[in-house]
């Protein structure tokens, strides 16, 4: 056929080479995605875990309707207001759920939240109840069903809006390293050389030192740490994990015979490394990012309990823990935020390794 019609020959060869074999032909990402929640549907304590991971998610994106100084709505001197908790109109500045209840007038009404209290409130008609324990009544009602703490604060309304606070700050964290983790390790391992050892040195460098104790550096090197100090610092310092497995996962995709294929028929390296190589290292860098919210949660957790995370008096279960340190018998302000930072971690670690194990074809094949 060569000698006949060369044209051809070369046209036949060029899809031969186009065309990987299955064994090597990379899946469709559906297709490889709809076996993966497939199996992980399958597992029981991803179930639990999923489930517990989405209460939690519930209660932070609804935390100012379960627990807020504010109505959710009302009407007050004759004016409507809807979500006034969100907005905070400036007429409402100096009110509360306690005194809008108490200035009622005929046609007037309001849908208060839960609880009528908001993180940072300590105190409600000029009474503040300190370290109340739970369940204690207050003129014959339960106004705080967690307690207080120290300031008089809601311990309940100070959970569920510390709830936003840790995924916030897990989430935020986790999309800065990962980004920055993948783009380095994708590019470490498709080119190869000068980069490959430029990153590889940067990631022996961060890894020599504990995550905290670099964090705790930068944060003690800026002279008024907020949460976004805080976000960079966790973001700049946990992305070597990532790029890591990034790197590996793109050296060994890049010696297969459809990267191959692409490349000998022209396809420019940009194209190849972000439509043939990058796609087979989301699932390994999926597992990271779930892993790394629990980690980060951690992080946060201790940096706010060291008095250097999330300044005051933004609410969180770090700072919750902290104040129990200076009260040995207020238990409910140790176990109650301990149990929450503990659920999450434990949640997240079972969502993480059940995706693990989904992702991981030899386990599929097992």
């Amino acid at each position: 056929m060569s000698s006949a019609n060369p044209e051809a020959f070369e046209l036949t060869t060029r899809r031969r080479v186009s065309l990987p074999p299955p064994s090597v032909r990379p899946a469709s990402a559906f297709g490889a995605w709809t076996i993966a929640f497939g199996q992980l549907r399958r597992s029981r304590l991803a179930f639990i875990g999923t489930t517990v991971m989405a209460c939690f998610a519930m209660v932070a994106i609804l935390a100012d309707l379960l627990a807020s100084d504010l109505p959710i709505a009302c009407r007050l001197h004759q004016k409507t207001y809807v979500l006034p908790n969100l907005t905070r109109p400036p007429a409402l500045a100096a009110y509360d759920c306690q005194r809008t209840e108490d200035e009622l007038g005929e046609g007037d009404w309001a849908i208060y939240p839960l609880v009528r209290f908001g993180p940072t409130q300590t105190s409600a008609r000029g009474r503040i109840d300190a370290l109340m324990p739970p369940f204690s009544t207050t003129a014959g009602e339960l106004s705080h069903p967690l307690g207080t703490d120290d300031r008089g604060r809601d311990v309940f309304a100070r959970l569920v809006h510390g709830a936003r606070t840790s995924l916030t700050v897990g989430l935020l964290s986790v999309v800065a390293f990962i980004g920055i983790g993948g783009v380095l390790g994708a590019l470490a391992g498709f080119y190869g050389g000068f980069i490959d050892s430029i990153v590889a040195r940067l990631i022996e460098t961060l890894t020599a030192f504990p995550t905290i104790v670099l964090v705790l550096v930068v944060q003690g090197l800026v002279a008024h740490p907020t949460l976004s100090t805080m976000l960079l610092a966790i973001g700049l310092t946990r992305w070597t994990e990532v790029a890591r497995l990034v790197r590996a996962e793109v050296m060994l995709v890049v010696s297969q015979e459809y990267v191959l294929a692409a490349r000998a028929l022209g396809a420019r390296p940009w194209r190849v490394l972000a439509k043939h190589v990058l796609p087979n290292a989301v699932a390994p860098m999926l597992v990271a990012a779930t892993f790394g919210v629990a980690s980060v949660v951690l992080i946060e957790a201790s940096l706010t309990f060291l008095r250097v995370g999330v300044p005051p008096p933004t609410p969180s279960w770090g700072e919750m823990l902290s104040e129990a340190r200076d009260h040995a018998l207020a238990w409910w302000l140790l176990l109650l935020p301990g149990f929450a930072v503990f659920t999450t971690v434990v949640a997240l670690n079972l969502v993480g390794e059940a995706l693990r194990d989904a992702l991981d074809p030899r386990q599929r094949h097992a």
